[in-house]
C-alpha cells in the first residue's frame, strides 16, 4: 500500500510543476465590503475622498501600496455592501507586518493627534458599517 501511495505522489509531482508554470503569483489585494447607513451614501463617499484617499496617497508614496479602487455595488442584494473598497498592496508585508509607529505617525499626519484619529473613525461609524475585509492573492495566467 505504502509503495502505491508513493508511487502516485511521484507521479503527480510533475503535474503539480507543470500547472504550476501556467500561472503566476501576483500583489496582494485587501477588499473590505462597506454598507453605508440610510441616507448617508454621500457624506461616505466625502469623508472616503477626504481621508481614505489621503491615507493611500501616503501608503502609495511609502511604497505599501500600489494602486486602490472603490467599486459600487449597482445591483446589490439583500444583506450585500454598497461599496467595496480595493487596495493593492506592494506585498503581504507591506499590509501585515507595518509597526504600529508607522500607523500612528500617519494617522498624527492625517488628523493631527491619535484623539482626533480615533474620534474620526467613531464618528464614521454613524456613516457605514463594514461587513468584512478579506485578504486575496492576485493570479495571472502567463
Amino acid at each position: 500500500m505504502k509503495q502505491l501511495i508513493l508511487a502516485a505522489l511521484v507521479v503527480m509531482l510533475p503535474l503539480a510543476a507543470v500547472a504550476q508554470d501556467d500561472y503566476s503569483d501576483g500583489t496582494y489585494w485587501t477588499v473590505t465590503g462597506v454598507d453605508t447607513h440610510p441616507g448617508k451614501f454621500d457624506a461616505y463617499m466625502s469623508d472616503l475622498n477626504n481621508v481614505w484617499r489621503k491615507s493611500m496617497d501616503m501608503l502609495k508614496e511609502d511604497g505599501k501600496v500600489v494602486s486602490y479602487k472603490i467599486f459600487g455595488n449597482v445591483n446589490a442584494r439583500e444583506g450585500e455592501p454598497d461599496l467595496w473598497l480595493m487596495v493593492e498592496w506592494s506585498s503581504g508585508a507591506a499590509y501585515m507586518d507595518t509597526p504600529r509607529e508607522y500607523w500612528d505617525a500617519n494617522a498624527k499626519k492625517l488628523f493631527g493627534s491619535l484623539d482626533k484619529g480615533t474620534e474620526a473613525n467613531i464618528n464614521r461609524g454613524e456613516l457605514r458599517t463594514l461587513m468584512g475585509e478579506s485578504l486575496l492573492r492576485e493570479l495571472s495566467f502567463k
